[in-house]
C-alpha cells in the first residue's frame, strides 16, 4: 500500500483508537485492535471528531523522539553523542556513511503521510461536525497547523516532497505524484502556517485542558524555524548542478530570505506571551520535568493519562546503576568529548581561552563550568540520586573498583569499558529525572518540541546574517546565558565579546545553539543546513578515559571513539526505495 494512502482505515476506528493511535512509535503508546466505525459517524459526533484531532497531535514529537531509531535519537547520528557499537542500528549506519535507499528508515515518510491523510479527511468532513462556526474554525486551524508541521518534518529530511493538498487517496487509486520544488514546498507550508496563525488564539491558559493545544505563537514559531532553514546555506546558495528541478534548494540565492526569517522570529517575540523558564533550582533539570505548561513552552505534548510509563529518555540514556525498565540493559548512546568541550567556564569564556581559568584536564576540569554542563551531561563524579542510598557520584572510570555497597562499586556497571557502561566516559542527563526509573511523578512530563530559547536563537541567527551584530542579538544571547547561570562579569556581557564582527557573532550563536539546544534534535540538522558537516562529521569522535588506581587517585586520557563518514548525498535522506517503486514519478535524491 502506498504511504500516501497509508492507514486508510485510520478514521474507521472508534474514538478510543483515534485518541490513542500513534503510528510507528511502539515505545510510546500500545496499539489495540478495535471494531470499525463508519467515517461519517465519526464526523457526526463532535467527541469522536475531537479524538481525530487528538490523534493528529500524537506524533508531533516523532522526529524529536530520543528513542526514534533503535532506542537512539538523531543526536547519536552526528557529533553530539555516540551510539553503542552496533553497526545494524540506523543512527550508527547514518554516521558510518552507509545509508542508502534500501536500508533507510522509512517511518518518517510513512508517519507523515499517515497524519496528512488524517488531516485531509478532517478537512473533507469539517462542515459535517455538529459544532458552532467559531469552534469549527478553531479546530480547522489546529488541523492546518498540524498538517503543515508534519510536512515541515518531511521537507527537513528529503527536500521537496509530493504536495497533495487536500487530496485523499484510496486503495483503488493510482498514485504517482511527482515531488514539488523546495521553493513550492516552503511557500505552501508558510501559507498554511499563516492561515492557522490568523485563526488561533495568541496563547492558552496554563491548565491541563489546553496543554496540548497549539496557538498563534506556535504557528508563527514553526514558520520562523522553516524560514531560518530556508535562508541557510544548504538551501539558499543558488542552483545545484545535480538538482535541475530545484528539489533541494532555491533556483537563486537571495539574502532577503534571512530578513524574512528574522522578521518571523521577531513576530513571535513581539507577541509577549513567552518567556524563559527560571527557577532557583538548576534550570535545565527542572524545566523538562515540569508536568504543567510553562511560559517557555511553544509546542509541547503530554502523553495521555493512560500511558503506562514515560521513561522514554531514561530507558536509553540512564547509567545502569540508576535503573531501567522493560528489559533495557545499559544506555544506548553517550555524549561525546566534542560536546562536553563546548561548555564554557562559569565566567562565560571558552575553555580554550587562557583567560577563562580552565585548569586543564584533571580532577578539577568539570568544576566552575557553565551550569548547563551538569544538567546536560553526567561525568565522573556527577551527583545523582541512587534510591535508598541517596545522592551518590556517577562513576564512569575504569581501573581498580573498590569494594562496598552498590554506590561504591557502580563503576563495574557504569564505567567505561564495562559491558553496560559508558562508551565515551559520559552519560546524557538532560531531560532525565534524578531518581532513576520508577517514580510515578514522571508520568505526565511533556515532549518540549519547540521552546522560547530556540525562538531567541533563531532570531539571533537570522538577524545577524542580514543586519550583522545588533544590540538586540546581544540582549537575546544575554537572556539565555543569564538564565543558564553564567556570571555577568564586570561588563554585563556574560562572557560575550564586545564589538563582535558578523563572523564572530555567527560563531557565538552557533556555539550557543550547540550548548543550549543539546539533545533536542537541532545539532543533526544545524550542521547540515550550515553545510559544515564535511568538517564535523568526517572526523573522529572522542571520549574521556579515567583510570582509578588502587590508592583512589585518577589519571585522565582523551581517547578516540570512532571515525564518522559524511558524503554530500547525506545532506538529505534517500526516499525509501519502496516508495520509488510504487510512484515512478518520484525522483530520488542525488547520490542514492
Amino acid at each position: 500500500m502506498n504511504s500516501l494512502k497509508y492507514c486508510r482505515s485510520l478514521l474507521a476506528l472508534p474514538v478510543a483508537a483515534l485518541v490513542l493511535l500513534t503510528a510507528c512509535k511502539k515505545d510510546f503508546l500500545d496499539q489495540k485492535t478495535l471494531s470499525a466505525v463508519d467515517e461519517g459517524a465519526v464526523f457526526r459526533d463532535s467527541v469522536k471528531t475531537l479524538g481525530v484531532i487528538n490523534n493528529l497531535y500524537s506524533n508531533i514529537g516523532f522526529s524529536f523522539n530520543a528513542r526514534r531509531v533503535n532506542n537512539t535519537g538523531l543526536d547519536a547520528a552526528c557529533d553530539e553523542s555516540e551510539p553503542i557499537s552496533d553497526p545494524t542500528i540506523f543512527s550508527y549506519i547514518i554516521s558510518n556513511g552507509g545509508v542508502n535507499a534500501s536500508n533507510a528508515d522509512k517511518n518518517t515518510w510513512t508517519t507523515v503521510f499517515t497524519m496528512v491523510r488524517a488531516a485531509n479527511i478532517f478537512m473533507k468532513n469539517r462542515d459535517s461536525i455538529p459544532i458552532t462556526a467559531a469552534t469549527r474554525d478553531y479546530w480547522t486551524a489546529q488541523v492546518r497547523f498540524l498538517r503543515a508541521w508534519y510536512l515541515m518534518m518531511l521537507v527537513k529530511h528529503y527536500g521537496g516532497i509530493p504536495l497533495i493538498g487536500d487530496n485523499i487517496y484510496d486503495d483503488g487509486d493510482k498514485i504517482d505524484v511527482p515531488r514539488s520544488s523546495y521553493e513550492a514546498c516552503v511557500s505552501y507550508i508558510v501559507g498554511e502556517l499563516d492561515a492557522a496563525a490568523a485563526a488561533l488564539p495568541a496563547s492558552y491558559p496554563t491548565n491541563n485542558v489546553n496543554q496540548n493545544r497549539v496557538s498563534k505563537g506556535t504557528a508563527l514559531a514553526a514558520k520562523a524555524r522553516l524560514l531560518l532553514y530556508a535562508a541557510s546555506p544548504l538551501f539558499n546558495s543558488g542552483p545545484r548542478a545535480d538538482d535541475p528541478d530545484h528539489l533541494l534548494s532555491y533556483a537563486t540565492a537571495d539574502n532577503e530570505r534571512w530578513k524574512n526569517a528574522s522578521d518571523a522570529a521577531k513576530a513571535v517575540i513581539n507577541l509577549n506571551v513567552y518567556s524563559l523558564y527560571t527557577t532557583s533550582a538548576t534550570p535545565m533539570y527542572t524545566f523538562f520535568l515540569q508536568n504543567t505548561p510553562q511560559t517557555e513552552h511553544v509546542l509541547a505534548y503530554w502523553q495521555p493519562v493512560s500511558t503506562s510509563n514515560n521513561f522514554y529518555v531514561e530507558n536509553s540514556a540512564n547509567p545502569q546503576s540508576r535503573g531501567t525498565t522493560n528489559g533495557y540493559v545499559g544506555a544506548k548512546y553517550f555524549p561525546t568529548q566534542e560536546l562536553v568541550d563546548e561548555f564554557d567556564m562559569i565566567n562565560g569564556l571558552r575553555i580554550t581561552d587562557p583567560a577563562s581559568g580552565y585548569p586543564g584536564m584533571g580532577d578539577n576540569m568539570y568544576k566552575n563550568r557553565d551550569p548547563r554542563l551538569t544538567t546536560t551531561v553526567h561525568y565522573n563524579g556527577s551527583i545523582r540520586n541512587m534510591g535508598t542510598l541517596g545522592d551518590q557520584p556517577v562513576n564512569t572510570y575504569t581501573g581498580v573498583v573498590p569494594t562496598g555497597n552498590a554506590a561504591a562499586t557502580s563503576a563495574s556497571v557504569d564505567g567505561i569499558y564495562s559491558a553496560t557502561g559508558t562508551k565515551t566516559g559520559y552519560f546524557r542527563y538532560k531531560m532525565c529525572n534524578n531518581f532513576g526509573v520508577g517514580g510515578g511523578s514522571e508520568l505526565y512530563r511533556p515532549w518540549v518540541v519547540m521552546r522560547y530559547a530556540e525562538v531567541l536563537l533563531n532570531a539571533a541567527e537570522a538577524t545577524n546574517e542580514y543586519y550583522g551584530p545588533t544590540s538586540e542579538i546581544y540582549d537575546w544571547l544575554k537572556l539565555i546565558r543569564a538564565r543558564a547561570g553564567i556570571q555577568a562579569g564586570t561588563n554585563g556581557l556574560y562572557g560575550l565579546k564586545a564589538g563582535m564582527t558578523k563572523d564572530e557573532m555567527r560563531d557565538a550563536i552557533r556555539h550557543e545553539r550547540r550548548v543550549e539546544l543539546a539533545f533536542e534534535e537541532h545539532r543533526f540538522w544545524d550542521i547540515r543546513r550550515w553545510k559544515i558537516a564535511p568538517q564535523t562529521e568526517n572526523a573522529e569522535t572522542h571520549g574521556m578515559e579515567i583510570t582509578r588506581a588502587a590508592n583512589g587517585t585518577f589519571s585522565y586520557r582523551i581517547i578516540p571513539i570512532r571515525k564518522h563518514v559524511f558524503t554530500d548525498a547525506m545532506y538529505f535522506w534517500p526516499i525509501p526505495q519502496s516508495e520509488i517503486v510504487k510512484s515512478p514519478s518520484l525522483v530520488q535524491n542525488p547520490g542514492y
